[in-house]
Order: C-alpha cells, then structure tokens, then sequence
C-alpha cells in the first residue's frame, strides 16, 4: 500500500488490533466537585423573563441562584472566576424608578390598591394547583412593591413597578432557624449602568423582629414577616466574595441588638 493511500475498511479492521490501546485518564482530584457546581450555576442562571402588562404567555419563574449559602463559599473558594451573583444585562426596573427607592419599606396593603395589583401580577405566572394562597413580607420602596406570595408548593418573590412590569424569582419555603438568629437563602442583582438594583432574601428566628443591612456603604430596613426577611437596593452589582452583605443588625424581641457578618448568615 503506498504511503499516500488510506487502507480499506477490512485492512483497517485488520489493523486495529494491532494498535496500542489507550491509556485512561482520570480527572484531576477535585475536578469533578468542580464540574458539578459549574453545571448547577449554569442550570439556576437562566435569564428572568419579564413582562410588560397582560397574562404571560406561558411560566416565568426564575429559579433562584443554584448556590446555596454553603455551597457559594466553597465554590468561592475552589473557583477564584464564579461570580456568586447572577448578572442580567438587562431588568425590568429603570434609573427613573430606582431614583425613588426608599432605606425604610412601607407596608402595603394587600388587599387593595397596589398591593392587591401586585398579588395578581405574582400569580398570573404561578402554576395553579389550586393550593392555598398566602402572602408575606408585602412592602413598597418608593415605585417598586415587593412581596412572597406561596400557593400550593411554589413560593415566589416579586419585584413590581407602579405600570404593572417587573420580575419573579422561585425561592425556598419557610425555613426554620435558630431563635436570635439571620441566615441567607437568595440574592441576584439585574440590569446595567444606573438601571442596576440587587435583591436579597433569607430566614431569621422567632426571636428577631427587625432587621437592617450594611452593603457597599449604604445601610437601610429589611422586612421582616413570618420568619423571613426581603430586601432591594440600588447601585452596582456585586461581585464575589467582596459582594457579600457587610453585616446585619438584629433587634430582638427582648430590645436588645446584636450585629453579625454577612458571612456568617451563610447556612452551614
């Protein structure tokens, strides 16, 4: 057979044989925890979908960020690039609305007004089992009403600006955590330039009644309903483990006050 022919498919056959087999390779140590969590923040980063006025066409939740408070420091700490907030380049919110974000929420009456608006907004894009409906940490910072709303087994948290647009996020259920305790489940932030908010969200024990955060200099009020506490606030979005809520301070039901890391309400 000349050199520049390429054998028949028998001779192939023929030859294979006579090939040295090779050698398996195994992954580094490590590298298939890494590959998993890659996976899983691919799978929980989808883009939110967003709406203007009307009924969705079809389901738009948002599965909230894959890493739980755990699993954020270790991949932190394993993958210097994992960014431990999703990043949107585009939201539903403007610079215009964002303008008039308030550091103290206003209750908001769920039951009329925009409060009743914003409770038919979150569950037009819910499935509807025909499970009860409740609704918890209803609050209004300046054009923007956000609240939980939980039918059936889907827990949701809306965001919802004052001409019916906005964006909802699937979350965890009710969690229960030690009595003078705060942890944190979820956080994202969305849009670009002067359009950029950021939300976070978690748990707190029966024992604390009011909650106020510290992130990149800028302190304000959470709402704290039920055993959970929401917040959202203006400004650039946070990157890694220097994104990471500064601290948190707790005021407990017998007065007194007490302020941890942002770190330490990562769950364990």
């Amino acid at each position: 057979m000349n050199a520049d022919q390429r054998p028949e498919p028998v001779e192939r056959a023929a030859l294979l044989p006579q090939l040295p087999a090779p050698a398996e390779r195994d992954l580094p140590a490590g590298r298939h925890a890494l590959h998993r969590e890659l996976l899983m923040s691919h799978i929980g980063l989808t883009p939110p979908a967003t709406r203007a006025e009307g009924p969705p066409a079809g389901p738009r939740l948002r599965r909230r960020l894959a890493f739980s408070v755990v699993g954020a420091l270790a991949a932190g700490a394993a993958v210097g690039g994992v960014v431990l907030y999703d990043q949107a380049t585009a939201g539903p919110l403007n610079s215009s609305e964002l303008a008039g974000w308030t550091a103290r929420p206003t209750p908001v009456d769920i039951s009329k007004g925009r409060g009743a608006s914003t409770v038919k907004w979150c569950l037009e894009g819910m499935p509807d089992d025909g499970g009860p409906t409740t609704v918890t940490n209803a609050d209004l910072r300046g054009k923007v009403a956000s609240m939980v709303v939980s039918r059936g087994g889907t827990t949701v948290l809306c965001y919802v600006t004052s001409n019916n647009k906005g964006l909802s996020m699937v979350t965890d259920s009710a969690q229960t955590v030690a009595h003078d305790a705060i942890t944190y489940d979820t956080g994202g932030s969305h849009g670009s330039g002067s359009a950029t908010f950021n939300y976070a969200s978690g748990f707190v024990g029966s024992g604390v009644k009011a909650v106020s955060l510290t992130v990149q200099d800028r302190t304000f009020e959470v709402t704290v309903e039920k055993g959970r506490w929401t917040a959202w606030w203006p400004g650039k979005a946070p990157v890694g483990k220097e994104g990471l809520l500064d601290t948190a301070t707790l005021t407990l039901d017998d007065g007194t006050t007490r302020t941890v890391s942002g770190s330490s309400m990562f769950r364990r």
